[in-house]
């Protein structure tokens, strides 16, 4: 037998198998959730609701491993302050409709109409 035309097999090398290829993390939105929260809070409660509802989903991400969980104390805060502002929103609203309906009815009894 040829050595040159046929050479031996060479023994079967193990490497050690490739780390697990784990999916990539989306990136947190903490600092735009707590944005959305402070900007909700003190001016625009719109900005509330959207911290409220962001922070509710990227909480859920967060806590099934899909998104990085390096933003949480953001996000929660964020999510807390839209909360807050929504309710504060919401509770002014209620007053200006009390404070309409309760000026409507001093003026109807005192004789003068709104319309």
């Amino acid at each position: 037998m040829d050595y040159q035309a046929n050479p031996p097999n060479p023994p079967h090398q193990s490497y050690p198998p490739y780390p697990p290829q784990y999916p990539a993390m989306q990136p947190h939105r903490g600092t735009l959730i707590l944005v959305f929260g402070i900007v909700g809070l003190v001016s625009c409660g719109l900005f509330g609701l959207l911290a409220w509802i962001f922070g509710n989903e990227d909480l859920k991400k967060m806590n099934a491993g899909i998104m990085d969980p390096a933003g949480r104390d953001n996000t929660n805060t964020g999510r807390i302050l839209g909360i807050v502002a929504v309710c504060l929103n919401g509770l002014g609203i209620l007053a200006g409709i009390i404070a309409f309906v309760f000026s409507a009815g001093i003026m109807q009894a005192a004789g003068s109409s709104l319309f």
